[in-house]
Order: structure tokens, then C-alpha cells, then sequence
């Protein structure tokens, strides 16, 4: 997980943290306090991307041990990266921070760039932070991001191509047999396989599709037999002719699709729920489907295009191979650089979790 673990250190995410006065200090690098909350919260997204890309990971026996060491040493590398390059004097402009906290806003639920600003201040309220106290912070997180992409980018050669084809051998070798190599290391095993796994959802049979979901308004016999008396009906009129597209927009109540005329785009093997993907996979495009009962209620999918499984060629992989091999790279070059500052930094751990 290299690429995951490393370059978390990166992330230098211009987010909000918690200033209450009482917070418990749970370490200190160099006499700069890192905060409880700024530990929570960097766990709680590191726990939400290794969820998202490496589930065998969570249920590993040592898995919160090791996360909570991930996230300390993130912390303690990001506050590294911010010292040295306030040493450093590396100018940012005002214009920047202002696009920082642009960044920042974007994240908001808000309609318009008012509410926007109207919950930023509320949440700067909330932790008792002035507008110049968080331009400051802003600014010394941009700081140490100008600072990686200007001293240690710079360091990072491309890939050779005998390194991109060794990758692409490997990853193919992971693909077909699933068995870790003679002598792998298991993190390295466990990058390969997510890779490969990447691979295999680009080249598989893919499907695109379109529904009419009629649901229940009721979870007992009569809302079920109720809704598929309906989806019956809509089944009638789409077998009488009546246009997919148009009955999707009037009766299906899965909102996000039925203004798109029942569009749910492309799917893969597993993505859809099962009563659905053992008939979908065996129709034809322009087939639809008889009423399909899942928890969600009732789909009368159509089948608008059919992409046949294909086979990974090193033309395809080539440059995301590429683009993995360098962010490797870069992630080794910062691993050195803030060792080189961990080497003479005094680091307090208060609270080893």
C-alpha cells in the first residue's frame, strides 16, 4: 500500500480543525501541538479510503494499530513540511489563500457562494477562530505544498520503460493465478492486487443500462402485489411500443435516473444487486427485462449496450502503469526528506494510541 500510506503525507487537505482551548494536546513536533481532533479526524478519512480501496486491509487482525500509527506520522510529517518551509521563507500570495478557501468552501452543501461564506463563519465560530487566524493556517499548509511540489517533486525522474513492463508483468501474473510472487513482500502483494483489481473492472463485460423502479408504498403482500400490478402494466405499454425514456421520466421513482429516462450507465458483474445481475448479464442490447424483484422493489431494466470482456494489453495499462511507478517514486523522495527533518526535529508523543 505505498502509494496509499505515503503519500497521505501529501494531503495537506486545508481542513478545519477544532482550536477549543481545553483540547487534549496528544503531541508536540518541535512545540507545535497536534490536536485530538486533527487525529480523529485524519482517521476517520483514512479509514474511509482504505474501506473504499483495500477492504481486506480493515479486517486484518492489527488494522487500527496500524492506522492509528499512519495517522500520527502523517500529522507529524505534515507539521515537518510546514515548519521547514516556514524556515524556508517559500512565498504565498494572497490570491492563493483566497483560492484555498475557495477549496475549502466548494466542499459546502450550499446553493450559492453567500451560504458558503454564511458556513464558513459558522463553522470558524464554532471552534473559536478569527478569519485571520485560519488565513494563517491556510497559508502554512500552502506553504508546505509548494514546498513538496518545488524541492522534492523536482527530484523525481520519469519511470524507465523496462520498469513500466516489469510492473505491467507483474500485475498481469496477479491477474491470472492471484498468487503472491516467490519473495514479495506482502505490502507490496497488497498494491499489486489493487491495481490488478483496477485493471479487471476497466477490461470487464460491462452493460449500460436503463430502469423503471417501482417501489412499494408499503412493505407487506398488498403494497408489493400493488406495485407489481403496476410494473406489469408499464411492462404492457412498453411491449404495445410506448418509449422506454419517456415511461422512465413518468413512473419510475428512482428520481436521479427517471430525469435522465431511466439512465444508470455502465455496470460490471457484482455492481448491481443479484436478482438483477442474473438476468441482465444474459440479455441483448435493445432486451427488456419482465418485472425484477429486489429490496429496492420492482426494476424493468433495458439493455442499451453490451461491452464484451476484453484482455489488459500493455498498451492500455501503459500509462497509468507510468503514472504508479512515479508516484512511487515521489512517495520514497518525500519518505527521505522527512526523515531527514524527523532525524533532528523533538518529537513528543503525549497520547501513543
Amino acid at each position: 500500500m505505498k502509494v496509499i500510506s505515503n503519500l497521505l503525507i501529501l494531503f495537506l487537505s486545508l481542513n478545519l480543525y477544532s482550536q477549543a482551548k481545553n483540547e487534549e494536546v496528544i503531541a508536540k513536533v518541535n512545540g507545535e501541538p497536534i490536536l485530538s481532533s486533527e487525529f480523529n479526524k485524519n482517521k476517520e478519512m483514512l479509514i474511509e479510503q482504505y474501506s473504499s480501496i483495500s477492504p481486506d486491509f480493515m479486517s486484518q487482525k492489527d488494522s487500527e494499530k496500524n492506522i492509528n500509527k499512519m495517522v500520527m506520522d502523517k500529522l507529524i510529517s505534515e507539521a515537518l513540511l510546514r515548519q521547514k518551509a516556514q524556515e524556508m521563507k517559500i512565498k504565498i500570495y494572497e490570491r492563493q489563500i483566497d483560492e484555498g478557501i475557495a477549496e475549502i468552501k466548494k466542499r459546502f452543501p450550499a446553493k450559492t457562494s453567500k451560504e458558503a461564506d454564511d458556513m464558513l463563519f459558522q463553522e470558524l465560530n464554532k471552534q473559536n477562530m478569527t478569519m485571520s487566524e485560519f488565513r494563517e493556517k491556510i497559508k502554512r499548509d500552502l506553504m508546505a505544498r509548494k514546498l513538496v511540489e518545488d524541492v522534492i517533486r523536482a527530484k523525481v525522474k520519469d519511470p524507465k520503460e523496462e520498469d513500466i513492463k516489469k510492473y505491467y508483468d507483474t500485475v498481469l501474473s496477479i491477474m491470472n493465478n492471484k498468487a503472491k510472487p516467490e519473495n514479495m513482500k506482502e505490502e507490496d502483494f497488497q498494491e499489486y492486487t489493487n491495481v490488478a483489481n483496477k485493471f479487471k473492472e476497466l477490461i470487464a463485460e460491462r452493460l449500460r443500462l436503463r430502469h423503471i423502479l417501482i417501489k412499494p408504498e408499503t412493505n407487506d403482500i398488498v403494497g408489493k402485489n400493488k406495485a407489481l400490478e403496476l410494473a406489469n402494466k408499464v411492462k404492457s405499454e412498453l411491449d404495445n411500443g410506448a418509449d422506454f425514456e419517456d415511461l422512465a421520466a413518468k413512473y419510475s421513482q428512482d428520481a436521479q435516473s427517471a430525469s435522465r429516462g431511466g439512465d444508470i450507465g455502465y455496470v460490471i458483474k457484482g455492481m448491481l444487486p443479484k436478482e438483477l445481475d442474473d438476468v441482465v448479464f444474459k440479455m441483448c442490447p435493445g432486451d427488456i427485462s419482465k418485472p425484477i424483484e429486489t429490496q429496492f422493489g420492482y426494476h424493468i431494466v433495458r439493455v442499451d449496450e453490451k461491452r464484451i470482456a476484453q484482455k489488459l494489453k500493455y498498451e492500455l495499462a501503459h500509462d497509468d502503469i507510468e503514472n504508479i511507478i512515479r508516484q512511487n517514486i515521489f512517495a520514497d523522495e518525500v519518505d527521505k526528506y522527512v526523515n531527514e527533518l524527523r532525524a533532528k526535529a523533538k518529537i513528543e508523543i503525549f497520547n501513543d494510541k
